[in-house]
Formats: structure tokens, C-alpha cells, sequence
């Protein structure tokens, strides 16, 4: 059935903060020297040691799969349909999370902080019962729903709420 709806915008974010891309690398070669170093040329690290099971199960977690999943496959997927507006967190959501027009009071695009708002990127919550899907940046549509407001970050908040525009004007 989603094949059929007419996808009128798409966006793709992908993280772009250098702090992450330092933090998570940094992170992954202290790994790799790890493994390296106990594993490979058989040197443990520290006063205690952790065995080569435990090593090598951190080394596949956070030097392996965890730099792959947030530098190359994390991605914010955006999407403005005929029925509403789509958002994928991937790969951390299988399904889009959908928001229909006809359960959207009111939308308009801001420039916020999505750190003091919402405490940071991602799919997030705050206090006020409000929701984020933002992986960089700062600006942003907020939707109105019935009983609570969804903040979707863009890069691209001008022809977002162009798209969503386009759609109300057509009915």
C-alpha cells in the first residue's frame, strides 16, 4: 500500500556533528588497540585483565559495529506523502512512523536547540510531552497533533513545508 501513495518530498540525513565522528572513532581505535595489543601480539592491559572472550565481544561491539552503524548506516529518512508525513530513524526503526494530515492541527517551521529542548539528536523526548526526530542541525518543522507537538528536524525546512503546503492546497 505504501508503494502507492505519491511520495511528494524526501530527505536523507546522515550525522554530520565532527564531535561524534571524533568521539565514536577515537573510541573505535582505542578498541582495535585493545584487541591488537591482548589478542593479537598477547600483551594484556591494566592490573586485571579482561579475558579474550570478553575482548574480543567489545571489540566486535564497539570497534566494529557500532562505528559502522553510526558513521555509515545511521540515517534520518524524511518523507512527505499524499496521506502525511513519513519518518525513519534507520536502522533503529523498521516501519515509518507516520503522521497523517488529517491528525495535524497546525504546522510551521522553527529554529531551535534541539539540546536544550530535547537534550541532544536523535528520536527524543522531553518534559512537555513533546517529540524530536532530528539528526543535525538546528532548524526544523513543528507539528501540532492532538494531544502532544512532534519536532522534525530538516535541513531543508522551506521545501518540507513547501511539500506539506502543496498537499493541503490540493484538497
Amino acid at each position: 500500500m505504501d508503494r502507492q501513495i505519491k511520495v511528494l518530498y524526501r530527505e536523507i540525513q546522515r550525522p554530520q556533528q565532527i564531535w561524534l565522528w571524533v568521539l565514536i572513532l577515537l573510541e573505535a581505535a582505542y578498541m582495535w588497540y585493545w584487541f591488537i595489543q591482548q589478542i593479537v601480539f598477547d600483551v594484556p592491559i591494566g592490573n586485571n585483565p579482561a579475558s579474550d572472550v570478553v575482548i574480543i565481544i567489545l571489540w566486535v561491539l564497539f570497534g566494529v559495529t557500532l562505528p559502522v552503524l553510526m558513521l555509515g548506516v545511521l540515517k534520518l529518512i524524511i518523507e512527505v506523502r499524499s496521506d502525511g508525513i513519513y519518518v525513519r530513524l534507520f536502522p533503529f526503526q523498521i516501519h515509518y512512523k507516520q503522521f497523517l494530515f488529517k491528525e495535524i492541527s497546525n504546522y510551521e517551521t522553527l529554529t531551535y536547540s534541539p539540546l536544550k529542548r530535547f537534550g541532544g539528536w536523535g528520536i527524543r523526548f522531553n518534559s512537555k510531552g513533546e517529540t524530536a526526530y532530528n539528526l543535525n542541525g538546528k532548524k526544523g518543522v513543528e507539528l501540532r497533533l492532538k494531544y502532544n507537538k512532534v519536532v522534525i528536524g530538516t535541513q531543508k525546512p522551506d521545501e518540507f513545508k513547501q511539500a506539506i503546503d502543496s498537499v493541503h492546497k490540493a484538497e
